[in-house]
């Protein structure tokens, strides 16, 4: 029965995550498929840097909700404490309704750059991830932000301040929760992060990756 659960919660997870916001609200919004445009990645980036910063927030939040409902449905399926979905209680208790967050969101990432409705070419993650890591969290989620924001604002480069925090994520992780399982799940979420960089970390390597400009 929990193997079921366990199924039925990746089936509906990856389903969520294919709901591509940046896809979406570019055909509703600006009539044009947003892989169309820019640097054809679905994701809220081309989406600032294609339609500005309204079209690029309505992508985030999308992509952000999207992940939070699977971890909620997640939660009534696996039975877990609702109070948990945004908070902690003792240390076990926080470790397995962490990794409950994790297993749906990683389904919902997967969903997010496999889109089963967009003929499996999605964005790279980040915002996906980002509302898993809120979740799981929020003082990991809060601690990654000031750093994303710090490498963005003095290198220009979106993509870095992504594989960055990627990069950090497991390690935060572990210090916060001293779990190995836990801690070996968010290396998955980064193996995710780096794979679908990994054009951009190239242009970053040789000083060709697009730069986004401080005003933005």
């Amino acid at each position: 029965m929990t193997i079921i659960k366990y199924i039925v919660v990746a089936v509906i997870s990856y389903l969520l995550g294919s709901l591509n916001f940046s896809i979406i609200v570019s055909r509703k919004l600006a009539k044009k498929d947003i892989r169309e445009s820019g640097s054809g990645n679905a994701g809220a980036t081309n989406m600032l840097r294609t339609y500005g910063k309204k079209y690029a927030v309505l992508t985030m939040i999308g992509d952000v909700v999207k992940v939070a409902a699977a971890i909620i449905i997640a939660f009534f399926i696996f039975d877990a404490p609702f109070d948990m979905i945004f908070g902690f209680a003792e240390r076990d208790t926080s470790i397995i309704c962490a990794l409950y967050k994790a297993f749906a969101g990683f389904f919902c990432v997967l969903g997010h750059i496999f889109p089963l409705y967009f003929s499996f070419k999605g964005g790279k993650g980040v915002a996906a991830c980002t509302g898993m890591v809120i979740l799981v969290d929020w003082r990991v989620a809060l601690i990654l932000f000031v750093i994303f924001a710090v490498t963005v604002l003095i290198s220009k480069w979106i993509s870095l301040g992504s594989v960055v925090i990627a990069l950090l994520f497991p390690i935060l992780i572990y210090i916060f929760h001293q779990s190995l399982i836990l801690t070996a799940v968010s290396i998955l979420f980064t193996a995710i992060v780096i794979v679908a960089h990994r054009e951009n970390i190239k242009r970053i390597l040789n000083g060709t990756e697009n730069k986004i400009t401080i005003k933005k």
